[in-house]
């Protein structure tokens, strides 16, 4: 792999294949590959096929041929090496363009942008640069339908069809991808499902024999043609034919009696390579057991190390070098010096693992955990997403062996990390793998608490709840304030962006208790502030008042600017509820000043929303309009779906008045969009008002009226929203105007 610290890598990624040199035939699907990537409406080149048919390997010979005759830069990304997700994509697209360039889309990645804004910087960096991406072994990333497996992976697909740019994807895949008819165009399908000609499967053959040990000089073309043929010529049960006759130095089999047993199936690839595997001395048996279990590339100390208590004899090294020795069962990378499996062989030497054995599966996992806890960074030196590579691999290895609580253990010490540098959504993904494998109360707590306020993040919001309130049921047993504080905080403030008000009230009460207890500023604050809004949305405005006022209070105390800003946001909500519009703007400028001093942006949306609400009531529509459309751009920014939907939903109503209901039921629509990724009653207000302004439209007016009080009745009680006020008066306006014209 080519690196420059101050540049762009040519190339990034382990490749995809292994000896290029040996590669036989494929000319035409080479050939057409290439012309498709050079033609300017292909986006995507897919080659689609069984395993061990070679499509890995044509990949890799197309990506040679880029990079070495039109110099293009190359993006490798396989699910067998550093794992293939948008997560890897991103960062390693952006190392290649190097320098300045990579620094900033770095930053674009943890700015909490949605992930398709991200994506959109990402492919404008390669607006005129060619650069091919190889997406290796992606069905490991779909159904059996071909459907992506997370919403991040269709965002990517998605993104990719509808943006100019000069990045282009090579795929490999068993499973085609499932794309609507609209992206079908822009993908070239190559299906590789013929094996290597009888001439070029001989060819290879001789060429793995190179030095005449397997003795297949004295076979005449002709025989090993027709063993070619009885392979249906599979280019890698063609290596496992030549690895069954060269290492059975017991019954030197011929090549006959190797096929014999191995009928023409679909399976027998697997057939092929477990028979090979059977016929290795121990020694070799174990460092392959060793090298499938860690299902990536790795040094021979890695090896060494998780072989040492259990083989204290065996020179894995020897070994190594023995199995890497032409090539045959261990491959090598001479500049990352890596030793690594075929894909398919891991897979298969895994699958014979007894998993409970003394050298077993769980067994091998567990030292291979081990030798990543040894290997990671110290929590001070951890900057990057990439800097946690050794925790997860630690992670994903702990629960494969079982060991669940050791697993949540470690998450619950590197999930928040993650979280904050935009990779949320894999946070959640990790924590979902522990959900029922818990038992010890205070790591269940933890992991439960991680993946409530994860789900908060990113959505839906009733599934967050469903975990929180698992975690609440938890907290008087395992006693740990810190967690019962976060645990009931993060419940209550997901209640309440439910519109669950009667339900927020007291975990919030409880939060903002043991925040006082433990004497803990930032969450004090945070607490009272969910508290206020609750007691505004439930139109107990003397007690929001109070709240806020405590909330002042506390913030002088502590000298404390984030509170002085959510201080000033609560007290502004309170007065939009009383219908004070004159005070409302004051304080939300007030917040958005003291939330930009203190360097916090997440609630900046929330006070553009209510400052909007404010100038609409007083007739400033254009100054409305601005604050809206400013607080959907910091949802946006944050992504976060609920603060884009209120800004919407309010600029919807803000287009109703000034009597545009084509452009207001638009706009109700993107924002019935918005509140379906947060979930909670937003999302009925929002369908309400969109159908009233479509029947609005329609010259419909009571239906419209109709709708109106539907929008109304949904959206009582949420202060950030239009009051519902305004919606019963204009429905009673319109039904007037239809009885005038009976």
């Amino acid at each position: 792999m080519t690196t420059n610290a101050h540049g762009p890598a040519q190339v990034v990624g382990v490749p995809v294949a292994y000896g290029l040199e040996t590669f036989r035939d494929r000319t035409r699907e080479q050939n057409d590959v290439l012309r498709d990537l050079a033609d300017a409406h292909t986006r995507v080149v897919t080659i689609v096929g069984r395993r061990g048919i070679g499509k890995s390997a044509l990949a890799a010979r197309v990506a040679n041929s880029v990079q070495t005759v039109q110099r293009w830069r190359i993006v490798n990304v396989s699910s067998r090496t550093n794992g293939l997700s948008v997560e890897r994509i991103y960062l390693d697209c952006a190392r290649s363009v190097g320098g300045e360039a990579e620094q900033e889309l770095l930053s674009v990645w943890t700015s909490g942008k949605t992930m398709v804004d991200k994506l959109m910087e990402l492919l404008s960096v390669f607006a005129e640069t060619p650069c091919l991406l190889v997406l290796d072994n992606l069905e490991d990333r779909l159904t059996d339908t071909g459907e992506p497996v997370d919403d991040e992976l269709r965002d990517f697909l998605d993104v990719r069809f509808r943006v100019h740019h000069r990045l282009r994807a090579l795929v490999t895949t068993q499973v085609p991808i499932a794309l609507a008819p609209a992206m079908r165009r822009y993908e070239s399908r190559l299906y590789l499902d013929d094996g290597l000609p009888s001439t070029d499967g001989v060819a290879l053959l001789r060429e793995l024999d190179r030095d005449g040990e397997a003795g297949l000089h004295r076979i005449p073309d002709e025989e090993l043609a027709r063993a070619v043929r009885r392979v249906h010529g599979v280019p890698r049960a063609i290596e496992l034919v030549f690895g069954a006759l060269v290492e059975d130095y017991l019954t030197l089999p011929t090549l006959d009696e190797v096929l014999v047993d191995y009928p023409a199936r679909e399976d027998m690839v697997a057939n092929l390579a477990q028979d090979r595997f059977r016929r290795l001395d121990y020694e070799a048996r174990m460092v392959l057991d060793v090298l499938a279990v860690f299902g990536r590339p790795v040094p021979a100390a890695a090896v060494a190390w998780v072989v040492g208590p259990m083989a204290p004899d065996l020179d894995v090294t020897v070994t190594l070098a023995k199995l890497a020795a032409r090539g045959r069962m261990v491959t090598v990378d001479r500049t990352t010096r890596t030793f690594a499996l075929h894909p398919m062989d891991s897979d298969l030497i895994r699958s014979e693992l007894d998993p409970d054995g003394p050298l077993g599966s769980r067994a091998l996992d567990r030292r291979v955990a081990d030798w990543y806890a040894n290997s990671k960074l110290p929590a001070p030196r951890r900057h990057s997403v990439d800097d946690v590579l050794p925790d997860r691999y630690e992670f994903a290895h702990r629960v494969r062996a079982g060991d669940h609580e050791v697993a949540a253990q470690l998450l619950n010490e590197f999930d928040e990390f993650l979280m904050w540098r935009g990779s949320a959504a894999a946070t959640a993904v990790m924590h979902e793998q522990l959900r029922g494998q818990l038992r010890d109360p205070e790591i269940k707590l933890g992991h439960l608490v991680g993946h409530g306020m994860s789900l908060v993040g990113i959505g839906p919001l009733d599934k967050a709840a469903e975990v929180l309130r698992e975690a609440v049921e938890l907290v008087d047993e395992v006693g740990d304030l810190h967690l019962t504080q976060r645990a009931t905080f993060a419940l209550g403030d997901a209640y309440r962006l439910l519109g669950r008000l009667d339900l927020a009230i007291e975990p919030l009460n409880r939060s903002v208790e043991l925040a006082a207890q433990l004497r803990s500023p930032e969450w004090l604050s945070r607490a009272l502030m969910s508290l206020s809004l609750a007691h505004s949305y439930r139109r107990e405005l003397d007690l929001a008042q109070q709240v806020a006022e405590r909330m002042h209070e506390h913030a002088e105390t502590a000298d404390y600017e984030c509170g002085r800003a959510q201080a000033y946001d609560a007290t502004a909500l309170v007065a939009l509820a009383r219908g004070h519009w004159s005070e409302v703007i004051p304080a939300t400028e007030r917040a958005s000043a003291a939330y930009r001093r203190a360097g916090v942006t997440e609630a900046l949306g929330y006070v553009s929303n209510v400052q909007g609400l404010a100038f609409a009531a007083l007739g400033e529509y254009d100054a409305s309009e601005a604050a809206l459309l400013r607080g959907r751009d910091y949802g946006n920014d944050l992504n976060s779906p609920r603060t884009v939907g209120l800004c919407l939903h309010n600029l919807a109503w803000l287009h109703w008045i000034r009597g545009d209901h084509r452009k207001a039921a638009e706009t109700a629509q993107a924002a019935l969009a918005a509140f379906g990724m947060s979930g909670g009653n937003d999302l009925i207000a929002a369908q309400a008002l969109a159908t009233a302004a479509t029947a609005m439209s329609a010259g419909d007016l009571p239906e419209a009226a109709r709708q109106l009080w539907s929008a109304a009745e949904s959206s009582r009680g949420n202060a950030d929203l239009v009051p519902a006020e305004w919606l019963e008066l204009e429905a009673v306006r319109l039904a007037a105007e239809e009885n005038s014209r009976e």
